[in-house]
């Protein structure tokens, strides 16, 4: 079974150290891993009692409806009505979103390119993203 938060945390710290030692393209791959597993953490939290902490498959019945978002923040916010309410709320957050879902395509796709994004675009990347962990820890907290 998937440790969500236990690849957040880890993910996070790969960041930082990716990010220092100015490795971009990494950075924002990892970056992007970080806030797909904060959201489907956050999703596995908010199930009823009784239900398992697994997604719901055609050969698993977690006794909840939820299947794995896979890749996508739309696709995860979907399984989420009040967090994707409350990001609706804030353009700025859905800024952020995809800033770092879609830095220079899809983040997933980042980690077949080859050439590191410049200053400016790193800038605002790593801007979105750090704005957008502090958003969505402290509304972890909250739903």
């Amino acid at each position: 079974m998937e440790d969500y938060h236990a690849a957040f945390l880890q993910r996070t710290m790969d960041v930082t150290i990716l990010d220092t030692n100015g490795r971009r393209i990494a950075a924002i791959y990892f970056g992007g891993v970080v806030i797909e597993c904060l959201l489907k953490h956050i999703i596995l939290n908010s199930l009823p009692k009784g239900a398992r902490k697994e997604w719901k498959t055609d050969t698993c019945d977690p006794g909840h409806t939820i299947t794995n978002p896979g890749h996508s923040y739309q696709e995860a916010l979907n399984r989420h009505n009040r967090l994707r309410s409350r990001i609706q709320q804030f353009p700025v957050v859905v800024g952020w979103l995809n800033d770092v879902e879609n830095p220079e395509g899809h983040f997933i796709n980042m980690r077949y390119a080859g050439n590191e994004p410049d200053d400016e675009k790193y800038k605002r990347w790593v801007k979105s993203y750090r704005s957008l962990m502090g958003w969505l820890r402290a509304q972890a907290t909250k739903l």
